[in-house]
């Protein structure tokens, strides 16, 4: 006798039979309709941006965020879907961090590393005052 792993979907609350997605399958049946909406929209619209299909077919941003980022919606296919960079929200196509944000973290740690190799330089230990007065 087997026990079954069961848990409550995050997406409605009912109690489920664990899957590989951890969803039951009312919320699965639900989002593969979603995608679908959205994938024959952009079809037909190739270059509807991300806030155009998110109106056509009303999935939440983000939603269509993490269809990008796994690219099930594919930026190849559709060059107008962008998602939001993580630091400052501005639109872009992949990775988490646009280039001005990511070039600014770059510069930020290697300005921390410089800072640490001057420090490491420097020595470990203190100073003393009273070393030279005997």
């Amino acid at each position: 006798m087997s026990i079954l792993a069961v848990a409550n979907c995050p997406g409605c609350g009912k109690v489920f039979q664990r899957n590989l997605r951890n969803l039951c399958m009312d919320c699965i049946k639900s989002i593969d309709h979603e995608f679908d909406a959205c994938y024959r929209f952009m079809l037909h619209n190739r270059k509807a941006s991300t806030e155009q299909l998110r109106n056509a077919t009303g999935v939440s941003k983000q939603r269509l965020t993490e269809w990008i980022k796994d690219k099930r919606l594919s930026v190849a296919d559709f060059p107008s879907l962008t998602y939001p960079c993580n630091s400052c929200g501005s639109p872009i196509h992949q990775h988490n961090l646009c280039f001005p944000c990511s070039s600014r973290l770059s510069q930020d740690i290697r300005e921390l590393q410089a800072k640490e190799a001057k420090k490491s330089a420097m020595g470990v230990g203190f100073y003393s005052l009273d070393r030279g007065r005997r």
